[in-house]
């Protein structure tokens, strides 16, 4: 128990938690350039996938 109190611990949690954050935003970039061409209904079904 004494490692959640350590500011390390801490910081490395924030850094995984701004990196998680960031790849997710890059996927939901991804699937949207990648559905940009399709017709419209299957633009819908390939965005609800988030």
């Amino acid at each position: 128990m004494d490692m959640l109190s350590t500011s390390a611990f801490w910081v490395a949690l924030a850094q995984i938690m701004v990196v998680n954050i960031m790849l997710s935003g890059d996927n939901a970039v991804v699937i949207a350039l990648a559905s940009r061409s399709l017709p419209p209904k299957q633009q819908k079904n390939g965005n609800s996938f988030w």
